[in-house]
This record gives C-alpha cells, sequence and structure tokens, in this order.
C-alpha cells in the first residue's frame, strides 16, 4: 500500500509546475476545500490500493476503480469534474500539494495505529 502512494506521489510531485511558486486562486466556486479533497484522495488510494492487491494489473480492476470512484463521489455529493479541478488547482503548487500528501500520510499512519492497539 506504501509503495504504491509513494508512487503516485513522486508522480504528481514531479508534475507540479514549479515556474509559478504562488497557489494562484481560483475564483470558480467548484473547487473544493483542501480538506474535502485531501478526505476524497485518501479513499480513493486506499480503493486502489485494495484492488491492486487483489487483483494485480490495472486492467484486471480498473472497471470497478471507476464504479468504486464515482460511487465514493456521488456520496460526497462531488462531480468528477470538481474533484479534478480542485486536485488540480492544488497541484499547481508544490507546497500545497505537499501539505495535501502529507495530511493523507498523517491519516494513514493514525489509522494503521489505532488499528494495531485494537488487535
Amino acid at each position: 500500500m506504501m509503495r504504491i502512494f509513494v508512487f503516485l506521489s513522486i508522480i504528481v510531485i514531479c508534475s507540479c509546475d514549479n515556474s509559478n511558486s504562488q497557489l494562484k486562486l481560483e475564483s470558480n466556486e467548484s473547487v473544493l476545500s483542501k480538506k474535502q479533497t485531501c478526505s476524497i484522495f485518501e479513499e480513493l488510494v486506499l480503493i486502489e490500493t485494495h484492488l491492486q492487491n487483489t487483483y494485480f494489473s490495472f486492467e484486471n480492476y480498473k472497471e470497478a476503480l471507476f464504479i468504486s470512484r464515482d460511487s465514493l463521489l456521488k456520496s460526497k455529493n462531488v462531480t468528477l469534474e470538481q474533484f479534478n479541478k480542485s486536485f488540480d488547482h492544488y497541484a499547481k503548487s508544490d507546497k500545497e500539494m505537499s501539505d495535501l500528501y502529507e495530511e493523507i500520510l498523517n491519516n494513514m499512519n493514525e489509522n494503521a495505529a489505532k488499528t494495531s492497539v485494537k488487535n
């Protein structure tokens, strides 16, 4: 699971635009809050991790991933376009993206610690 998260982190961080260190403010109301974007992305990472561990090949689980993604977004009253726009908005800044990944990693570590204490 951590391997996938690190891989996704590297891809997104490398794709960030370093030429603009300040995050451009979006006047569009469709950009989700950082907290909501983080929460949704965290759940998507967990879903994909489970599917990858179960089916190994993306071709074997891509339909299930898309259905799960759409179901998650629908449960949060968020469109795919809103989520993508929000993710792109935060990805414009290395700092914002790094903070987003750090928050997700901290949440996952907290949940793992709680789970291991219960066992």
